[in-house]
């Protein structure tokens, strides 16, 4: 069996996913510790999102568009999980609304299957 893994590829995996770490730690120590940006604090991803997308699409080098990936990807998996998880206090709870499962009795495949000529239903499929 051919091994799936090459070694360039891991090695090339790992130095993005370290410098697109890098980078977005980068930016949340500048909002953090820069006064000036410390007004857009509210709307950090989206500015990550909109500096990585942009960034990645006008530059050719590998480092800087893995930094820039990096941002993007940071950031839109930052609004995504606040989308989803809204507010806790106001957030109904999971299972909210939903029947019981036990509640509804669900036939699967067809008839046909379920039952042997002359004999009635199979025990183990009714």
């Amino acid at each position: 069996m051919k091994n799936p893994f090459k070694k360039s590829s891991i090695t090339d995996t790992l130095v993005n996913v370290g410098i697109g770490g890098a980078a977005n730690a980068a930016m949340d120590y500048a909002v953090a510790n820069v006064s000036v940006l410390a007004s857009v604090a509210d709307y950090t991803n989206y500015i990550k999102l909109g500096v990585g997308v942009l960034g990645g699409t006008m530059i050719s080098g590998k480092v800087a568009r893995a930094a820039f990936d990096g941002l993007a990807t940071v950031g839109a998996s930052d609004i995504i999980k606040e989308l989803i998880a809204g507010t806790t206090e106001s957030a109904p709870a999971p299972t909210e609304g939903l029947p019981f499962i036990g509640a509804t009795r669900r036939r699967m495949g067809q008839r046909g299957f379920r039952s042997v000529r002359g004999t009635g239903d199979v025990a183990f499929m009714s």
